[in-house]
């Protein structure tokens, strides 16, 4: 049998995969050939474990060679044990039975005179250690403890502490010889004993009053070691022991956040902290790894306001280095402190933005997220202006959705006014209209919708245009721009725009032209081109009555009958029905194509780009009477639900408003029974509401649900059938002193259960002593199920929008 050195040879010179595996199984096969022999001398054993610890580098099987492991280490020579016991600790764990066979092996080497044997028998302990053999060896680790060897003490130390996390129980044994370790003033063993402290305090919560009193002694321990002058043999590049004062700090952390610390304690590590933060000269990774664990600990326990303000400095410096490990660290840190102290981590604005041009992609990461969490009402316009740039010049295609999504629920609450927001909302859209995600969309529409300035709603539709004739690349830009130039081509025809430095007029062949553009790009994916042609179809439409020349109007009818016989029968359809309507009288057109009602708007929160998934979205209406509850958003922001929406009667395909109105790729649900009329209604999704039956005298009793200064909900049982089925009535009354108006209902279910809702019934308004409003509910679900209700009641109350929420599972009677 060769050497290790030519079976390495062998493995290295392989071409190919499969010659690799040829070698590695024949000389596995070998190495097994040769455990059988029963004269195996110990030389030849010593070089097959060689190869087998070599073969576990590869990844490969070892098994097979576990117990002669133990017959390598149960070797007298120095060497052999070395060896058996580095191959034990990396073939072997705590689940091994083999273990059993190696207790008698421990048991004597940790009882054997050299040192370095008794501390190879250590190593191998603490890192394979099961209950069952921590219960059975503890003993002679206890022994080690006491003995007068610091390396041996050390290891001892560590050993235990790894005992008593096997076993708990056996912190008794170890727990009173804490006051002799800590009292060591040896770094080797205080290293060990700072770790056997803290495994102890985690063990057992009966430990914890006897470890705080320890408390005094780390604090002068660690006040030593940085006051002591250049020791050689401790000392890192200028620090010195950086291993144990790194160990000292966070035994002081875990002991410190304990509730049952003294004051005076608290005071003591207060005073250390401070002074080892300012005595250490950040600049080299020791010194960092001193000041990273000072500021942990800072901010863990109950530290002045000055010491976490120092310890946000110390992260501000480290984000002046050049190491990208120490960049990273510091951004880190500061995201879990900006709300605990955030004007501190505020003055590091510009170092934070300026990471988010560095060349490490994951420092790019954590400086965004970071630059979003410390936006507020004074520095969104310049933290604002930074994130664009970044969007425009980073290629990161998996950072762009999260910056977009984040740069909107910013610009939407910390905006200064409403014409800064449409103007940086069309920016990002010019700069990363690619990366814009559906939800975004819609929001940006249903903001033009509502927007009740006609200037302000002149100045962002021709802000659209101009932007998306200067680059038409942008898919989300150029979406929205054509839905916008449908709706409103009516308020910007006429008007002089910018496109690349040169004054343009918007007229209707410059509509038209942008239209024919859109038509025939082709830098869109399928998706995107079916989706596209489906605003642009909708938008010929509502153009048909806007424009007075018959030429234009004519192009748009040949732009509208090209599409009829489109591959995509989505656009054939749409196409095929616009048709009828554009031939339609003018008057019925005028009615049907008139403007829309503005939608509700959704308002997302924050997402963290560790777990970008956990995505929330929260809604709030503008818009009057309730009607059908077919909106998913308001029921996943009553259910704080992040999945579908609990069911309602209507299809979950109108999760999105908008983007059903312009022909998204969903499918439009149609009824059997369907008249031409609704048809073209369902076009623009504005299908009548379920009709509010009258209320109904009835002899059950209203429940009362809710009652404040300004509204009462009560709710009374119609009817529970033994199918599980229920109708159920909603009345809301006045307690106001003034007219409510604008009132919306809005309630959610079990994801187990479906809800159908009827439009109110007397209005939306209620007048103080007037007639109460009422909605009824009906109920699907497992029968026997109890009904809980999630209520969200939204209204107008002298010109503030109210909003109060409660939830209601009063009634006796289950489905």
């Amino acid at each position: 049998m060769g050497s290790l050195k030519s079976f390495i040879k062998a493995v290295r010179k392989a071409k190919t995969i499969a010659d690799e595996r040829a070698v590695v199984r024949k000389e596995s096969a070998a190495i097994r050939t040769s455990f059988r022999d029963a004269t195996l001398d110990q030389t030849t054993r010593r070089i097959n474990i060689s190869k087998l610890l070599y073969l576990y580098i590869m990844g490969e099987k070892t098994h097979f060679g576990q117990v002669e492991c133990l017959k390598v280490l149960a070797s007298p020579r120095f060497a052999d044990k070395r060896l058996g016991y580095l191959a034990t600790m990396l073939f072997l764990d705590e689940n091994q039975e083999v273990l059993t066979l190696l207790t008698n092996s421990l048991d004597n080497d940790m009882q054997h005179p050299n040192a370095f044997i008794v501390g190879l028998a250590l190593c191998c302990l603490g890192n394979i250690a099961s209950p069952e053999l921590a219960r059975d060896l503890y003993t002679n680790v206890e022994k080690i403890i006491t003995t007068n060897n610091t390396y041996l003490r050390k290891k001892a130390c560590i050993v235990a502490a790894k005992l008593v996390e096997k076993d708990p129980d056996l912190s008794e044994f170890f727990l009173q010889k804490i006051p002799q370790l800590i009292s060591d003033k040896q770094p080797a063993p205080l290293l060990g004993a700072s770790k056997l402290i803290q495994s102890l305090y985690y063990a057992s919560e009966e430990n914890r009053p006897a470890l705080i009193k320890t408390i005094p002694s780390i604090v002068a321990h660690l006040k030593r070691v940085t006051t002591s002058g250049y020791m050689p043999d401790y000392d890192v590049m200028g620090t010195t022991d950086p291993f144990l004062q790194v160990s000292l700090l966070s035994t002081l952390r875990i002991l410190a956040t304990d509730e049952q610390c003294p004051a005076e304690y608290l005071e003591q590590v207060n005073d250390i902290l401070t002074q080892v933060a300012s005595n250490l000269e950040s600049g080299k990774n020791a010194a960092h790894a001193i000041l990273y664990e000072c500021v942990k600990s800072i901010f863990a326990i109950q530290s002045d306001q000055s010491l976490k303000i120092l310890g946000v400095n110390i992260l501000g410096k480290f984000l002046s280095t050049k190491d990208n490990n120490t960049r990273y660290v510091a951004l880190d840190t500061l995201l879990s402190v900006i709300n605990i102290e955030p004007l501190a981590v505020q003055r590091h604005r510009s170092t934070i933005v300026s990471c988010l041009s560095d060349g490490d992609i994951s420092i790019r990461r954590r400086a965004l997220e970071l630059s979003f969490a410390i936006l507020n009402d004074q520095n969104i316009r310049v933290l604002a202006r930074e994130i664009l740039v970044f969007l425009e010049g980073s290629a990161d295609s998996e950072l762009k959705p999260y910056a977009t999504s984040q740069l909107v629920i910013a610009a939407s609450k910390y905006s200064p006014n409403d014409k800064w927001h449409f103007d940086t909302l069309i920016r990002m859209l010019k700069v990363a209209g690619n990366y814009v995600t559906s939800d975004i969309l819609s929001n940006i529409l249903a903001l033009i919708l509502q927007c009740n300035d006609g200037e302000l709603k002149k100045h962002a539709v021709t802000k659209l245009l101009s932007s998306c004739l200067e680059d038409m690349s942008q898919f989300s830009l150029s979406l929205i721009t054509i839905w916008a130039v449908g709706e409103y081509g009516d308020i910007v025809l006429g008007s002089n725009i910018e496109v690349n430095g040169k004054q343009v007029l918007v007229d209707e062949k410059k509509i038209l032209q942008l239209i024919d553009d859109l038509i025939n790009n082709s830098t869109y994916s399928e998706n995107e081109n079916v989706q596209l042609i489906s605003y642009i179809l909708t938008s010929i439409l509502k153009l048909s009555i806007k424009f007075k020349d018959s030429q234009s109007i004519e192009k748009l009818r040949l732009m509208l009958n090209s599409r009829t016989y489109d591959s995509n029968l989505e656009i054939q359809i749409r196409a095929v029905e616009y048709q009828e309507i554009f031939a339609q009288d003018a008057k019925l057109k005028k009615g049907l194509l008139a403007r829309m009602p503005a939608p509700p708007v959704k308002e997302r929160e924050s997402l963290s780009l560790n777990n970008s998934s956990n995505k929330k979205t929260k809604s709030s209406s503008s818009h009057g009477s309730a009607g059908t509850s077919t909106t998913e958003d308001l029921l996943l922001d009553l259910m704080d639900d992040g999945g579908n929406a609990p069911g309602a009667s209507t299809t979950q395909n109108q999760s999105d408003l908008l983007s059903d109105i312009f022909g998204n790729n969903g499918s439009t649900p149609a009824a059997a029974s369907q008249t031409k009329n609704s048809a073209i209604l369902d076009l623009f999704d504005t299908a009548p509401s379920v009709p509010a039956p009258p209320p109904k005298s009835s002899s059950a009793t209203a429940i009362p649900a809710f009652n404040n200064d300004n509204i009462k909900v009560s709710f009374t049982p119609k009817s529970f059938t033994q199918n599980g089925q229920a109708l159920i009535e909603a009345q809301v009354d006045s307690n106001a002193s003034s007219v409510i108006e604008h009132l919306q209902l809005l309630i959610a279910v079990p994801k187990t259960q479906k809800l159908s809702i009827s439009s109110t019934s007397g209005g939306d308004s209620i007048t103080p002593g007037g007639p109460s409003i009422y909605q009824v509910l009906k109920l699907a679900g497992k029968e026997g199920a109890k009904i809980k209700l999630r209520v969200k009641v939204k209204y107008s109350l002298d010109g503030q929008v109210q909003e109060d929420q409660f939830d209601f599972a009063g009634f006796s009677q289950t489905l």
